[in-house]
């Protein structure tokens, strides 16, 4: 794992001073991919007993096994990876509203595959490194996004400062940030949440318009689900309605049931809901596998929940919709 650590070390120096890094982080996937393919096995785990039944594989060595991989969306092989990653790439050169249902699954599985990738690594060679694997879901991601808004700004935090008059807004209105600092940095810890602003994945802003899009990336939204919806309720009350609008952005709900070989999808659809109606509404809830459970028409009725690949497509409509 030493070459793996060291290199998202790297990355992750790139990534925080707004520096290209997305060729990094596929020379990075096909790294993983290859450790992956040589010294583990890839093979049926279990099902989820949905409508219909999903089958998942794992990948295992001597001593763990990962956690479950949707074999659909997966891109087992590095030469198929890097293939379709230059086929996306090729995509981008148009508009992402102009993609057809194809590029999107495309943009969607290239996602997966880079962040599962990674994750099932440190789930069989470094398990302590719990966070490390959704800190780069947020590097990916940022550098992928900068092909479709290259002019826009990027940043991770909101100041709001201007809107204190002088009055502390604590640390309970203002939950903590999600970055985490990448095991073997040596770089200073970045600052979290603090009085005078509000920290999330990445914030990418339309100078010209004023418009801002909040994305929190989450490999699960088991942990600290109603994050995203606390931060919208602030930015609303900040900043007024519109100014500021969240699209949460995630990888699966899954969960090995090891005793019985199965796998569970892990939903708060009611939880959910709540937050939606009652704290704050965000525009959009985007999952690579997305569970059985929120895309149910109660759950689309008051939440928009798409692929990732949709998510390319929304964030553009998003700048680019009549005011």
């Amino acid at each position: 794992m030493k070459d793996i650590k060291t290199s998202l070390t790297a990355i992750s120096k790139l990534y925080n001073t707004k520096k290209p890094h997305l060729l990094d982080s596929i020379n990075l996937i096909c790294t993983a991919l290859e450790k992956l393919e040589a010294l583990a096995s890839y093979e049926y785990y279990g099902d989820f007993k949905g409508v219909p039944n999903i089958a998942y594989y794992a990948f295992t060595n001597s001593e763990n096994i990962s956690r479950p991989v949707q074999p659909e969306m997966f891109h087992y092989n590095r030469r198929v990876f890097l293939e379709e990653f230059n086929i996306l790439m090729q995509s981008f050169q148009r508009t992402p509203d102009q993609w057809t249902h194809e590029e999107k699954k495309r943009a969607n599985n290239v996602v997966y595959t880079g962040v599962m990738a990674i994750a099932c690594c440190y789930d069989l060679w470094q398990r302590g490194s719990r966070k490390t694997p959704g800190t780069f879901f947020e590097i990916f991601m940022a550098g992928i996004l900068k092909e479709v808004f290259a002019e826009y700004y990027f940043s991770k935090h909101i100041p709001l400062t201007e809107f204190l008059d002088g009055e502390e807004l604590g640390n309970d209105a203002i939950t903590e940030a999600t970055n985490e600092d990448i095991e073997g940095d040596s770089e200073e810890p970045e600052l979290k949440d603090s009085v005078s602003s509000l920290s999330t994945d990445l914030v990418i802003k339309n100078v010209s318009s004023g418009k801002s899009l909040v994305i929190p990336f989450k490999i699960t939204t088991r942990e600290r689900i109603v994050q995203p919806f606390a931060h919208q309720r602030i930015l609303d009350s900040a900043f007024g309605i519109g100014k500021f609008s969240s699209f949460i952005v995630c990888i699966s709900e899954t969960q090995q049931d090891k005793k019985n070989t199965k796998v569970n999808q892990v939903c708060v659809p009611g939880t959910v809901k709540l937050y939606q109606q009652h704290l704050a509404p965000v525009r959009g809830l985007y999952y690579c596998d997305i569970p059985q459970r929120y895309d149910a028409p109660d759950m689309q009725k008051l939440l928009p929940v798409k692929t990732v690949g949709d998510f390319f497509v929304d964030a553009y409509h998003f700048f680019h919709e009549s005011k």
